[in-house]
């Protein structure tokens, strides 16, 4: 019986250990399709050239869309999360190009980064697009690592999107949609009943356990 004990005690303990200490988890994710059709969204007035019916048109000058620029959020308050280890975002969009023809002859340099804010202030981190004519689904991964914004983003619950074009003139290029995933731990609950009875029975057994040792 006591070596029955001195052998429940330990794995038990061990079993709430690894369910307290969970590794980062997927939260949850928000998601967001662009465009003026029914279901997605326009962030640009609906008259707006840069609204397009599946997508919208990120431009590098704000004159380019009506006086605005693009920007999105995606607020991550309701996912309950205890701590936030990493995001991941996937963009699906095309015409990032690599070169913009002016008149069809003159090329001009067009390098498209992802920069993340948290308010009004963007990160100083740039993420480059990979350059394609037709529709890619690209993902990107931040941590506190790789994003100077990232434990302000993590205090405000709110990730922002933002575009930055390194090139001479103005260009632009089409975004579909976005997916912003949210890693790390849940906040913490009060055990539940059976986790409860498994740690009283473990301190049970380790404390019958040492009293007949003792013997």
């Amino acid at each position: 019986m006591r070596t029955l004990l001195k052998i429940i005690a330990p794995l038990t303990l061990a079993f709430l250990t690894s369910v307290t200490q969970a590794s980062p988890i997927l939260l949850g994710s928000v998601n967001k399709t662009y465009g003026s059709a029914s279901g997605q969204i326009a962030d640009y007035s609906a008259g707006n050239s840069c609204v397009k019916s599946g997508s919208l048109s990120v431009a590098d000058s704000a004159g380019a869309c009506g006086g605005n620029r693009f920007s999105d959020s995606f607020d991550f308050s309701s996912l309950h999360a205890g701590s936030v280890s990493s995001f991941k975002l996937t963009l699906s969009f095309s015409a990032t190009n690599d070169i913009n023809w002016i008149l069809g002859f003159i090329p001009v340099l067009e390098d498209w980064n992802v920069r993340p804010a948290s308010g009004n202030t963007g990160s100083n981190n740039l993420f480059d697009m990979v350059n394609s004519n037709g529709v890619y689904t690209q993902v990107f991964n931040f941590t506190a690592a790789n994003l100077d914004v990232f434990n302000s983003i993590v205090a405000s619950k709110n990730f922002g999107l933002w575009f930055a074009d390194e090139a001479a003139g103005a260009n632009s290029f089409n975004l579909l949609s976005a997916k912003l995933d949210v890693f790390g731990t849940a906040a913490a609950n009060v055990p539940e009943p059976s986790t409860l009875a498994l740690l009283a029975l473990a301190l049970f057994a380790l404390g019958l356990s040492r009293r007949r040792s003792a013997r």
